[in-house]
């Protein structure tokens, strides 16, 4: 489906990357063009990969990558295009369970007849006493516990922990995430196409990901329209206008042609939201970080987990958050071994040497 000389680029970059060794890399663009050749990480990869984390790939480490990032097999794809075959089955999450009622929200609604009796919910947690072990809120009100399973991100805890230490603060400088401006747009009428979510590495577009929601459940949407959900990440990095992204995501759609231009009058709502922890983003400083931070937290009773609580986006979807606190309380009570989160790995301390000459001194 690509142009003929993108093709032949990507196919040559293809060829090119056999001969390089994605060990010898030391950041993930660096493996990108290793792994899928120059062609691919310059028309695909690359863009992709920036919108997505909006963060440079040269800051960014390979150690996360694992089943997160599919990789090539170069004998099926000159299969499929002598076939001239879709490849409909690729990546690690190409089939899923959605809920028939009440979208992913749904799921955890599920949980509350079970926990009910213990739940405390709209209570601003202002300060964690790590020495007295008591926890303070913003209304007034005091708690106590023995230990503390917290999915806050971790520099928002680090923010209300007392005391902290000073080489905690350093650590967490570290801990780099993008924002996010995730913007629903309802239209009225059905989808045409039958897919999930289509990725976007164009420029024409903000959004790096737009998801069919309304192919998950018939539920979701009235029966004749459809819902699209759009992902636009920022940082520092890549900024992001909040006050024109509705515009420029329903223009990108359209250039796109997710939506035809005479779509525009259909258009029946938008929502967005604007989400302050959005990726927490692999870089190259990460671990060190966490092999700061963790033990001691954890050498104060204190389990910090989830998305943005462990801080490892290799095990941050939400079956992986989830099963992070099913472990640590399985963990406590049964003595089982934590199998989703594992410690952060001890940075190697690199010495610089100096060749010196023996003397007769």
């Amino acid at each position: 489906h690509l142009p003929s000389e993108v093709l032949v680029e990507c196919l040559n970059g293809l060829v090119d990357a056999q001969h390089l060794d994605p060990n010898d890399t030391v950041n993930f663009g660096e493996w990108v063009h290793s792994v899928f050749g120059a062609g691919i990480a310059r028309h695909f990869m690359r863009p992709y990969n920036f919108k997505v984390w909006a963060h440079p790939l040269e800051m960014m480490s390979k150690r996360w990558i694992s089943e997160r990032v599919s990789v090539i097999d170069l004998k099926r794809v000159l299969a499929n295009l002598v076939h001239q075959r879709d490849e409909l089955s690729w990546g690690p999450n190409n089939t899923f369970k959605y809920p028939l009622y009440g979208g992913t929200g749904g799921l955890y609604e599920r949980f509350v007849p079970y926990i009910r009796d213990h739940l405390r919910l709209n209570r601003e947690l202002v300060e964690v006493d790590t020495e007295t072990k008591r926890l303070r809120f913003a209304d007034g009100g005091e708690d106590s516990y023995d230990v503390l399973l917290t999915a806050l991100p971790i520099p928002e805890l680090l923010r209300i922990l007392r005391p902290i230490p000073g080489h905690l603060v350093d650590a967490a400088r570290g801990l780099h995430n993008s924002h996010g401006l995730v913007v629903g747009v309802g239209v009225a009428r059905p989808a045409d196409t039958s897919k999930c979510w289509t990725y976007f590495p164009e420029p024409d577009s903000p959004f790096y990901r737009v998801t069919f929601l309304s192919n998950y459940s018939p539920k979701i949407a009235p029966e004749g329209h459809m819902l699209l959900l759009t992902e636009t990440s920022y940082s520092e990095h890549k900024p992001e206008d909040r006050a024109t992204i509705v515009d420029r995501v329903v223009d990108g759609l359209v250039a796109t042609k997710l939506l035809r231009p005479e779509d525009r009058d259909l258009i029946v709502t938008t929502h967005t939201e604007q989400v302050d922890y959005f990726y927490p983003v692999p870089t190259l400083t990460r671990d060190g970080a966490l092999a700061e931070i963790q033990p001691y937290l954890l050498s104060h009773d204190i389990y910090s987990r989830g998305r943005f609580g462990a801080w490892c986006y290799e095990i941050s979807n939400m079956d992986h958050s989830v099963m992070q606190g099913v472990e640590v309380v399985d963990f406590l009570l049964e003595g089982r071994p934590e199998k989703t989160w594992q410690p952060p790995p001890t940075p190697v301390l690199r010495i610089e040497t100096e060749t010196v000459e023996a003397g007769s001194g």
